[in-house]
């Protein structure tokens, strides 16, 4: 029996080299953990398509132009919905795939076996579930509380029992169509701006409810999620490139290399009240000048 496919998908913008090379070596990750017995395919969406030249044919990069991505943006203005919309484009044409999208800061640290086996019994994935409404974190889950229990978007309607779930993971089970889910995801997205929902976790809730509405489970036993600690991973990511253009590699010689790698490193480093300060300061300086 034919095992359904599986379609990663990565998105990455802009000269900051650190998350293109995230996203490669994300896509290595998968490659040394995904079983020999599955097909698979990546495809990545991104404004430097020159930066992935050197991987070769069998990789999809499609390229985006800053009009495509203000379109995305969509009416109602929203960075993020580029990120629904971009996944949505890919699905739509890999409709026989289960759809996986990835954040550039993860890896797959182990056999993703057993994870493929959760997509192929319908269930979707998405990284941790953060938390419910009974019990908001942060205060934009206070905000997002306060405006919108009661309220209906799109299709969904926003309780207490509703889920934040973390979107360093989408995965869709091709029993789900995706396709389907991502289009009632962007409708939402576009319900909860218009409506005015604070904005900075819209797309990921978005995405949350729709995912949850039929069966969801967390993806944090096989992908790690390094968000909260970018620097010491960036610095690993690089010695691992230097020595990849060192000996010349291709893609399959840096898989083989990446199965040697040690990653004893936190995902998440919690900042001390110091840090936490600074980085307050450095977000107001940055809302004050506009600065991205």
């Amino acid at each position: 029996m034919n095992k359904t496919p599986v379609e990663f998908i990565f998105l990455a913008f802009g000269e900051k080299t650190q998350y293109h090379s995230q996203l490669v070596y994300s896509m290595i990750s998968i490659a040394a953990h995904m079983p020999d017995d599955r097909d698979y395919s990546f495809t990545i969406v991104t404004d430097k398509t020159d930066f992935y030249q050197w991987l070769g044919a069998q990789f999809n990069v499609v390229g985006v132009d800053e009009n495509t991505l203000q379109k995305w943006r969509g009416d109602v203005d929203f960075f993020w919905r580029i990120k629904i919309k971009a996944i949505l484009s890919i699905a739509e044409v890999k409709p026989e795939h289960h759809c996986v999208y990835l954040d550039t800061d993860t890896i797959a640290d182990k056999s993703l076996t057993d994870m493929m086996k959760e997509l192929d019994g319908g269930n979707n994935l998405m990284h941790i579930r953060e938390f419910d409404f009974h019990s908001p974190l942060g205060r934009t889950g206070k905000k997002m509380q306060s405006h919108g229990i009661g309220k209906t978007y799109g299709e969904f309607d926003m309780t207490l029992d509703s889920a934040m779930w973390n979107a360093g993971v989408v995965a869709i089970s091709k029993l789900r169509n995706p396709s389907k889910v991502l289009s009632s995801a962007l409708v939402t997205c576009d319900a909860m701006c218009q409506e005015g929902m604070e904005r900075r976790l819209v797309e990921q809730f978005s995405l949350s409810l729709a995912l949850q509405s039929t069966s969801i489970s967390e993806a944090k036993n096989w992908i790690r999620h390094y968000w909260g600690n970018k620097l010491q991973w960036d610095a690993l990511i690089s010695s691992f490139f230097a020595k990849v253009l060192l000996q010349g590699q291709n893609f399959d010689e840096a898989v083989e290399m990446f199965k040697t790698q040690r990653h004893e490193i936190l995902d998440v480093i919690k900042d001390n009240k110091l840090q936490k300060f600074k980085n307050s300061v450095s977000k107001r300086y940055k809302r004050l000048t506009g600065i991205n």
